[in-house]
């Protein structure tokens, strides 16, 4: 480890030693009050080490979310689940989700040019490996519980779990009772929605439960280019299904069959952010000489001269082109799972499609082409995957899991843009051009993996861990000059448990983590960039302690960290010379007007963070309730972050923003040193509260409100006063009445205060005119909504 690692390290377990002295203090006084009379915390089983165990014996950071927590907070896909974790931002925009933990972000999205993106933060739906970001914003239907683990997971979880992982947990069938709910809900936007549940049991040893939602609303973003809500950006209309079925034949095998499907067509905003608030643009002050002081215009700088009127703000757009985000996906996964005298073994396959398409108005206004005058992008997704555990069974000193894992991805992608199919010229219909990849020629991606991990007793109260992992991973493009890619990594994990007592736990632990690299296209390697960029790292020091406190009226965990990723991949728009045989340099070639603009990965350099996070749960009486979050976190990018080349000039509208580059010196690298990550806040802070009030006929009142305080931060990677995201704060409420045991009523309004906050911005590297300019795109989060449902369970 490197000095000033140990220094972070040390500084970050201060904090977490002094709370532990506090903390010992009040256990003991805990063992003399016995006999205190008080609401205690409910235990929570939670599967995060692939068997099950108390969440406070797991010595990794881990939020768990009962069915009831998640249903509170409203909570109906991963964006929701931000409000209530310490430590994850969800970034979004179009249909895709990005999330952010401990300083490691999620960057690009979809499938297309060069490959698949993948996640920073793995999503598993009842273990199944959700793929790409496209796939990650399912929506939450009878939900058992949601884990989210904080930190690489590398060792049981395997590649793509780089920063954590969400671990979604649906109710499997019961054998016992015909029972299930119907839930209503309508609300702002002209919001209509439905949920249905129905278990069933066949036999005494075969159950089903069959599940299906609606959800569907107005657009939240209003484009009055038409009258009426028609054409507004980011409705919803989307549908759910779910079958489950468990077979229990006897007490050593079990088999569990689940079928997904899910469908939605709406208007959506674009891919990668739908609005232009700034531009950074050049002026040549002598040939082929640049003012090193960019200048920047507010709102859309590159906007067409038919334009009739700005946007009005994040709400409120004019857009003459059509937009659309459709999408079908289907799943089927296969469980089998036997207990033998020697060791319990669990077989899970999966087959899963998804096919979707989106379309934008590119040019972010009410001028050019009407309807088909856009861009846009569909893929069609394969993925086979198959996964054997075997676990020990037996009581003793050394508990453990060994498995294998296979995975086969592929992805057929196209960009989609518009044509006259009548010979009129004017373009009426949207279709894949010549450019586009119109021939079937996915990208592929394999990975196997073989992985174990051990829990040892050495005494009653101490516990050592350990774990490993080999993962393989190959990959396969599109395109005939983009090579083939393939790389292996070994990851591990160590860890120390000690039981102060029997309410606090104390852990250490280190793990590593990995992101799997790509490949760039021929266009930007014959300027320059590398064909292959290489695997992310993660090197990751943990301590942490889970305590029950106040004689089991409350749960309180804190964690401190300090990660050290490596070889991190940057999302590069860049300006080249049209002729790569040419001796001019980039900006000789901006003076002649012949330049394009590429995107392209290299790895740039590290990212050093360090953190605290704590979680916890309160009650202080029998009908008072309260939960709290912090995190405090320090992420930047390290001095040798640097990227670009003489051929691909990066960001080169900024001029010498900060001095971070010199525009006039052709071999000038732009630099990140120092600056923060995507979605990264020094400082956030949750909170929530909920009181259960009794009335008369037996029902309840129960109001809940859930505050959480952000500091700034930006919302990309390149730092500039447009993508900060200045201090916030989110506020929802909810009141539930529960009218007798079977029937519910609740209202809810989520952003109280009707905050816009920017989800996702990207700074883009264009031409306009012939000079390299720098737009600033953005995508802002929903507006205040508010709702009421009735539901009702039998």
């Amino acid at each position: 480890m490197k000095p000033v690692t140990r220094n972070k390290l040390l500084k970050t377990t201060l904090a977490l030693a002094i709370t532990n002295a506090f903390l010992s203090q009040t256990a003991l006084a805990e063992e003399a009050n016995v006999e205190k009379e008080s609401h205690k915390i409910e235990k929570i089983v939670v599967t995060a080490n692939r068997h099950s165990q108390d969440l406070q014996e797991v010595s990794s950071s881990i939020t768990a979310l009962g069915s009831d927590d998640v249903e509170r907070a409203g909570i109906i896909d991963i964006t929701g689940l931000q409000q209530v974790v310490p430590g994850l931002k969800v970034g979004s925009s179009g249909g895709e989700v990005r999330p952010a933990m401990r300083g490691a972000r999620t960057n690009e999205v979809g499938v297309a040019g060069t490959g698949i993106a993948e996640q920073i933060v793995g999503i598993f739906q009842d273990g199944i490996y959700v793929p790409t970001t496209t796939a990650g914003m399912g929506a939450f239907v009878d939900i058992e519980r949601i884990e989210v683990l904080r930190g690489p997971q590398g060792t049981l979880y395997g590649r793509n779990t780089f920063a954590g992982s969400i671990n979604v947990i649906t109710n499997r069938p019961n054998m016992d009772d015909i029972e299930g709910n119907v839930k209503i809900t309508t609300g702002a936007y002209n919001r209509s929605a439905y949920e249905g549940v129905l278990n069933l049991p066949l036999t005494d040893n075969l159950a089903t439960r069959v599940v299906v939602a609606s959800d569907r609303h107005d657009g939240y973003i209003k484009n009055h280019f038409l009258l009426g809500p028609s054409d507004d950006l980011r409705e919803k209309n989307s549908f759910y299904a779910r079958s489950v079925t468990r077979y229990e034949p006897s007490k050593d095998f079990n088999a569990t069959f689940r079928v997904d499907y899910s469908k939605k067509d709406a208007n959506s905003e674009a891919i990668w952010g739908y609005q232009q608030i700034a531009g950074y643009s050049l002026t040549e002050t002598s040939p082929g000489v640049y003012n090193p002081n960019a200048t920047v215009t507010p709102g859309h700088i590159y906007q067409r001269d038919d334009v009739e009127r700005n946007d009005i703000g994040p709400y409120d757009v004019y857009r003459n082109a059509m937009s659309l985000d459709k999408q079908e996906a289907f799943s089927a996964t296969a469980t089998l799972e036997w207990y033998t005298d020697v060791a319990d073994f669990k077989w899970t396959s999966n087959y899963s499609e998804l096919s979707g398409k989106q379309f934008y108005d590119n040019d972010y206004s009410d001028g050019g082409l009407d309807s088909v005058g856009g861009f846009g992008r569909q893929d069609d997704q394969k993925t086979i995957s198959t996964e054997l555990q075997i676990s020990s069974n037996h009581e003793g000193p050394l508990q453990w899991i060994a498995g294998l894992y296979y995975f086969d991805q592929e992805a057929d992608w196209e960009w989609l843009s518009s044509t006259d199919t009548t010979g009129n010229g004017v373009p009426d219909s949207i279709v894949v051009p010549s450019w586009g990849n119109p021939d079937h020629d996915p990208h592929t991606s394999d990975s196997i993996a073989v992985f174990g991990q051990l829990r040892y007793e050495v005494s009653e109260d101490l516990r050592l861990v350990g774990g490993l992992r080999y993962n393989k991973d190959e990959k396969s493009f599109t395109g005939d000059d983009i090579p083939d890619w393939d790389d292996s990594a070994v990851l591990w994990k160590a860890a120390v448990e000690f039981d102060q007592s029997d309410d606090l736990m104390m852990y250490a632990s280190a793990a590593t983590g990995v992101r799997t690299g790509g490949a760039n296209d021929g266009r930007v390697v014959s300027r320059g960039a590398d064909p292959l960029y290489d695997n992310e790292e993660v090197m990751s020091y943990e301590v942490g302690m889970k305590s029950t406190l106040l004689d089991g009226e409350m749960r309180l965990n804190i964690s401190a960290f300090v990660n050290e990723y490596d070889d991190v991949k940057a999302q590069l728009f860049a300006v080249a010379c049209n002729d790569i045989t040419t001796s001019d340099t980039v900006l000789q070639c901006v003076e002649a007007g012949t330049t394009q603009s590429f995107e392209y990965y290299e790895n740039g350099g590290s990212i050093e963070t360090k953190g605290i996070e704590m979680d916890m749960q309160w009650y202080p009486t029998d009908n008072l309730s309260v939960n709290g979050t912090f995190t405090w976190l320090d992420a930047e990018f390290s001095d040798d972050y640097a990227v670009g080349n003489s051929q691909l000039r990066p960001l080169l509208g900024l001029g010498n923003f900060e001095g971070r580059q010199d525009i006039n010196d052709n071999n000038s690298q732009f630099s990140f040193a120092g600056w923060s990550p995507a979605m990264a806040p020094e400082y956030t802070v949750g909170f929530g509260v909920t009181y259960e009030v009794e009335l008369d006929n037996g029902g309840f009142l129960i109001p809940h409100l859930q505050a959480t305080y952000s500091d700034d931060y930006y919302a990309f990677d390149v730092n500039t006063p447009e993508t900060r995201v200045d201090a916030h704060g989110i506020v929802n409420a909810r009141l539930t009445w529960i009218i007798k045991e079977d029937l519910q009523v609740d209202f809810f309004i989520n952003n109280l205060t009707d905050k816009a906050v920017l989800t996702r911005a990207v700074v883009h590297s264009q031409l306009k005119d012939g000079q390299p300019i720098n737009s600033v795109q953005a995508n802002w989060s929903d507006p205040r909504t508010w709702g009421a449902s009735l539901k009702y369970s039998f």
